[in-house]
């Protein structure tokens, strides 16, 4: 269905090829690093963008050589300074491995803020203009797009069934807001890399992990863990970002023909990643059919109103608030007024 909805919806904007020829597009090939080769969204969006539709859009001009960050042995943090040193061309990168101005782009996917996809891509599209300039300062960059991935929850070698359970725990996040989370709700946020995450469990390095439901059961996680406990902390949302010395240097229509095009795969990816969520739900319990393979058979507990408060308490009186102190006062209050006003939110830098 996920490849359906992304060949249906590419096939509207191949009518803007039609003009490509005639305008003055330059021939390129893109050197680019993808995400993990073994999730839907390299497979499906990112690989096939640079190695299929750009290439149709564009009259075979522009093309991509791509490779993911697992291929390339990378951990995703040296993405970007590598970006800048012009060793790539485009990268799909996570807010996790902005380090300098990373607080600013920290905020696209703050643990727990986002309670729902519309929510999620709404932040996305507020505070763009705010990580734009991080990128342009800081990384010598320009963010053609985003994207995101499932529901991002708690997988448990033991039986996890409320947050009274994660207290004294070990818990592998991704991100320091994810750090505070776990911390605020009584276990230890240990950051290891998604690659390293299974032998990580196996060992009992961690005794529980935080990742989406479909990436979940796509690097095995149901082999290695008991139980999934849905309490969603968020979606990883993530970018696509260009070298900007590179960008600066195509020609005005082939920037606008990527642009156009970059939008409309970020669309496809909101709107195909929601249904990801429920299906590696499905893939990971054998509480539905999945669609991907033989599904495995963990636990699934559903979080009670009371965890779902503590989670929302956890985020005000201490998630935001410790971003706020990383990110400053001024991006705090920029914060709020843009987008925490309209979901009743405050961060506030003490």
């Amino acid at each position: 269905m996920r490849r359906f909805l992304a060949a249906t919806a590419f096939a509207a904007t191949l009518g803007f090829a039609a003009t490509a020829n005639a305008q003055n597009i330059d021939s390129k090939t893109f050197n680019v690093v993808g995400t993990w080769n073994f999730l839907t969204n390299y497979q499906v969006l990112e690989k096939p963008f640079f190695t299929d539709e750009l290439p149709k859009l564009s009259g075979d001009k522009l093309k991509g050589n791509v490779k993911a960050v697992n291929e390339l042995n990378l951990k995703g943090t040296e993405l970007l300074r590598l970006l800048k040193q012009g060793v790539f061309d485009m990268v799909f990168a996570l807010p996790i491995y902005v380090e300098d101005g990373g607080a600013i782009v920290e905020a696209l996917d703050i643990a727990g803020v986002a309670r729902d996809y519309k929510m999620a891509k709404d932040i996305s599209e507020i505070w763009l203009p705010e990580m734009q300039k991080v990128m342009k300062e800081k990384h010598n960059a320009i963010i053609l797009g985003t994207h995101t991935w499932p529901e991002q929850d708690f997988y448990c070698r033991d039986d996890v069934k409320s947050v009274e359970d994660l207290k004294g725990k070990k818990v592998r996040v991704q991100g320091t807001s994810q750090s505070d989370l776990v911390a605020a709700l009584g276990a230890t946020g240990v950051t290891i890399a998604f690659s390293e995450v299974v032998p990580a469990l196996e060992k009992g390095v961690v005794d529980c992990a935080i990742t989406g439901t479909m990436p979940a059961y796509k690097a095995k996680w149901p082999e290695v863990t008991k139980s999934l406990f849905r309490l969603p902390v968020g979606f990883t949302a993530g970018m696509l970002v260009a070298n900007l010395s590179m960008w600066n240097k195509l020609s005005p229509d082939t920037q606008a023909l990527i642009q156009k095009a970059a939008k409309d795969l970020e669309e496809r990816s909101w709107k195909s990643t929601q249904l990801e969520t429920e299906d590696g739900v499905f893939c990971t319990t054998g509480t539905g059919a999945c669609p991907a393979g033989p599904p495995g058979k963990l636990i699934l507990n559903k979080p009670s109103e009371s965890d779902l408060k503590t989670r929302d308490n956890v985020l005000n009186e201490s998630v935001l608030k410790k971003w706020a102190a990383r990110c400053g006062k001024e991006c705090a209050e920029k914060w709020t007024e843009l987008i925490g006003k309209k979901y009743g939110l405050v961060a506030k830098a003490e």
